[in-house]
């Protein structure tokens, strides 16, 4: 994996599972290279919150999220966590609310504009999800964050 901010630990799941070897080259790098040129135009460090996740964990994930929302999880079932696709991220420094939001504007202008390649943006209150499923649009949404990543 190249990337000049990132690396491979920053992607494990939260249980303790490394990233699969197996998607390095093809999976992680594209998101690497997305998130590269998204700190690149923050011009500041950018924290990996949540990288790639294993089934059993998203499921737990999801659990407890229904647990906490009445039933409704916030958490996807076939999350692109679990495809080792996506990261949730947001700003090192000062992640307020405002700044979230600010990231997340950036990342779309830079789509927009054909300087990253993604497939995948959510807003969220902490962070900003951002991942390289296949397709010819992109998909956005928001979230409040009760439970839907991590």
């Amino acid at each position: 994996m190249r990337s000049r901010f990132f690396s491979i630990d920053e992607f494990r799941c939260h249980s303790g599972e490394p990233y699969p070897a197996a998607w390095i080259d093809d999976r992680l790098q594209a998101l690497c290279t997305a998130l590269d040129a998204i700190r690149d135009a923050w011009d500041g460090p950018i924290a990996v919150v949540c990288g790639y996740r294993t089934a059993a964990y998203n499921e737990a994930l999801a659990k407890a999220s229904a647990a906490r929302n009445g039933g409704v999880s916030g958490v996807a079932q076939n999350s692109q966590h679990i495809q080792g696709r996506a990261a949730d991220v947001r700003p090192a420094a000062s992640p307020t609310v405002e700044r979230v939001a600010s990231l997340h504007r950036l990342t779309k202008e830079l789509y927009d504009r054909g300087i990253i390649r993604i497939g995948g943006l959510g807003l969220y209150p902490g962070w900003i999800h951002v991942d390289v499923r296949a397709g010819d649009r992109l998909a956005m949404w928001g979230g409040n964050g009760m439970g839907d990543a991590q």
